[in-house]
């Protein structure tokens, strides 16, 4: 395992796109590397943990794809959304140039500058932009196509307050109109304006594109010698009712954009009949609160108003956008599993495992002798690069008086997530206005889903690493199997299952979709069995659209244990207009289809189970062959086999009354607190030794399908 000694400059990391296929498939890989070359070669995951007392660490080479060897180019990501309309100048005469909207800055201290709207050309000095300084006043920039103009305004807005902002160009002057507007009765600023002029005409119709949130500007390129264009001075913060108008005296609508239409997509809309429609980069944060919005309705596809802004970020990323490096094609006979491209710089400096998934040759087979392992790709995607171990950053996560995170145990991806700020965040992050992140996307090098990774928090595999040691089991007691993913299952339902004789989750799914929820609930009442091996499952909603696999999309809201409440009236989700939140507040828990659910959380030392009486009936001694004595799960990572994060059987949260307990934990410490939802006030016996609450059962129960379920934590 790495340490603190071992960080070193020398690096190589990458992702595959896409990120799950089929046999047959090909697959770009794309790579950065601080070496001059690198070696690689393609294998089948099977199990990747190499600790004390682990299983062996074992994968298979895919010979069918060749081996190769490739130069080292470093590459990174350009973090940061922003609004793009290409060619926006009029095509008609027009005398100056309204340009208004509403604004409302989450980050003012910031340390560069935010532009608002721009239409800047840096080579031929012409366009404008209008952008918040490092000070947090108005700076407006005109081109005048000599020069580029800078008319500091001295206009300061208020954080999280909403403005209408109103800039006149007309000639040589240039007026801004700035006025505050409240939500309720809270004090705003005045109403304030500023005039100048600038030597000669304002030049606002340029040639260059129209820019929501960024400005462009040129910067050198060393692939090609020269200059090309960079988008740069993200804003931090919503913008709304976007409208450029002409000066004429009866003014002319050149362009007005409705942020509330077609919130499901990437794609800005122009209302003016104009057809200067735009295209959103890098995934803002869309189905949020505008100006208008007064709490009547809370639900942006219901809402005939108050839904039009977007929240933009100076650190969001939806697409790396790296280059390729080279193109494998997964084999027509391939099996399903989990596969990893294993690259290594040719010195031996380092070394990456970047991982794919791969779906059986068929969806539907003779899979009646076997089980179906679903790897959680959904919970991947939510935890991807996580950086809750970031002291500087608002969301740093508090796990007790007694964690030490420089005693914790750490593989090398953990140095290499907090040295490539640029990969993006997690939906367990906040941004750098302190917005909590909303998606999340596997166009990236996702470090953290990675064969060997250990989770910094617990000192043990999580998430994929720890289903691996499932697939590891399968294949060393030689059970017949596939595997799926979330993904599979939200695009085609119960159909991915069909045939199956047993449904095994991962060891985490906390994130299902609505149709990947109901695929499991039809398997069981078509009478598969099913098995329930994680903890912390069925518990948070996800959106996804089929369109845009890549990309999940996280609503929190206001319970929960989570990292962040997302503010009143944007509980929505975007993409699939689901209500986000906790399947519990949807009525649709954990405990409802697997009989146990969420209850408890800590990083102590997990405890065994103890059987019941309820275990010794005759008729279940086929489950319990070989197992001795009363406690099950005495030894493993972490103590025993109940810890992290732990569920329980509950019949008022709806675990099904017929279930039978078969074991229950013996007993958890004071480190492990029991989940916000199941408080009620006051807030007494919240901690592991105080209630009974917090345990984890394992439970079995005939499905009315005919199918069993099995629960273990």
């Amino acid at each position: 395992m790495a340490t603190e000694e071992s960080e070193s400059s020398a690096e190589i990391i990458g992702y595959a796109e896409p990120w799950i296929v089929a046999p047959g498939d090909s697959v770009a890989i794309k790579v950065s590397c601080t070496e001059l070359e690198y070696r690689y070669r393609t294998v089948r995951l099977i199990q990747g943990i190499d600790l004390k007392h682990s299983p062996k660490k074992l994968e298979e080479e895919v010979k069918e794809i060749p081996r190769g060897k490739r130069q080292g180019r470093f590459q990174t990501a350009q973090q940061g959304s922003y609004g793009y309309i290409p060619n926006w100048a009029p095509q008609i005469a027009t005398v100056g140039l309204q340009v208004s909207f509403y604004v409302q800055p989450w980050l003012l201290e910031c340390p560069h500058a935010q532009t608002l709207v721009s239409t800047l050309d840096p080579d031929a000095h012409t366009g404008f932009s209008i952008a918040l300084n490092t000070q947090g006043s108005i700076d407006i920039n005109v081109g005048t196509g000599s020069r580029i103009k800078v008319l500091s305004t001295g206009l300061s807005l208020q954080q999280k307050t909403w403005s209408k902002v109103k800039v006149i160009f007309n000639g040589p002057l240039v007026k801004l109109n700035l006025t505050p507007k409240s939500f309720r009765v809270e004090p705003v600023h005045p109403a304030s304006a500023f005039e100048s002029q600038v030597d000669g005409e304002a030049l606002v119709y340029g040639r260059g594109p129209l820019h929501i949130a960024a400005t462009q500007q040129r910067v050198a390129d060393n692939t090609q010698c020269g200059l090309r264009p960079h988008v740069t001075d993200f804003f931090n913060g919503r913008i709304d009712s976007l409208t450029l108008k002409s000066c004429d005296k009866q003014s002319l609508i050149l362009a007005k954009y409705d942020f509330s239409l077609e919130m499901s997509s990437d794609r800005i809309l122009d209302i003016s009949g104009r057809g200067y429609h735009g295209v959103l980069v890098n995934a803002p944060t869309r189905a949020v609160k505008g100006h208008d919005w007064d709490g009547s309705e809370c639900d942006w596809t219901r809402a005939q108003f108050g839904y039009g802004a977007i929240h933009f970020h100076d650190d969001d990323l939806d697409d790396a956008n790296w280059e390729t490096d080279f193109v494998i094609t997964i084999p027509p006979n391939a099996r399903s599993g989990a596969y990893a491209v294993e690259v290594e710089t040719s010195n031996g400096r380092d070394t990456d495992s970047i991982t794919f998934f791969v779906r059986p040759t068929r969806w539907i087979s003779d899979n009646s002798n076997k089980v179906c392992l679903v790897f959680s790709t959904f919970t991947y995607l939510a935890y991807a690069n996580e950086r809750l171990y970031d002291t500087t950053r608002q969301n740093t996560a508090d796990l007790g008086p007694g964690f030490d995170i420089n005693k914790a145990l750490k593989s090398p991806e953990f140095y290499k997530m907090r040295r490539r700020v640029d990969l993006g965040l997690s939906c367990y992050d906040r941004h750098n206005d302190g917005s909590g992140v909303c998606y999340s996307s596997s166009k990236r090098p996702i470090l953290n889903v990675r064969p060997g990774y250990i989770m910094w928090a617990f000192s043990r595999p999580r998430e994929f690493s720890a289903d691996l040691m499932m697939l590891g089991f399968l294949e060393q007691e030689g059970i017949p199997y596939e595997t799926l993913t979330d993904h599979d299952l939200h695009a085609r339902g119960a159909g991915a299952l069909q045939g199956f004789s047993t449904v095994i989750t991962g060891c985490h799914p906390e994130y299902p979709s609505l149709e990947s929820f109901r695929a499991y609930d039809a398997f069981a009442k078509g009478g598969g069995n099913l098995m329930y091996m994680g903890g912390n499952g069925f518990y948070w909603v996800s959106g996804h659209d089929v369109n845009r696999p890549h990309r999940l999309e996280v609503r929190r809201g206001d319970t929960g244990v989570r990292p962040y409440s997302l503010p009143g009236g944007e509980h929505i989700n975007s993409l699939d207009s689901q209500r986000g939140g906790l399947w519990r507040s949807r009525g649709m828990s954990c405990n409802t289809l697997f009989g146990v659910g969420f209850c408890a959380q800590g990083t102590g030392l997990g405890v065994p189970y103890r059987r019941t009486e309820a275990s010794r009936d005759r008729k279940l001694s086929w489950m319990f062959e070989g197992v001795e004595g009363d406690l099950i799960g005495e030894f493993g990572f972490g103590g025993g086999a109940s810890g992290d994060e732990i569920d329980r059987f509950d019949v008022g949260n709806g675990s099904p009354e017929g279930a039978l307990i078969l074991a229950t934990s013996t007993g958890h410490s004071d480190d492990f607190g029991i989940a916000i939802e199941d408080l009620s006030y006051p807030a007494l016996n919240t901690l592991g030794t105080q209630t009974n609450l917090i345990r984890s059962d394992v439970v079995y129960y005939v499905g009315s399908g005919g199918g069993g379920v099995f629960s273990v934590n």
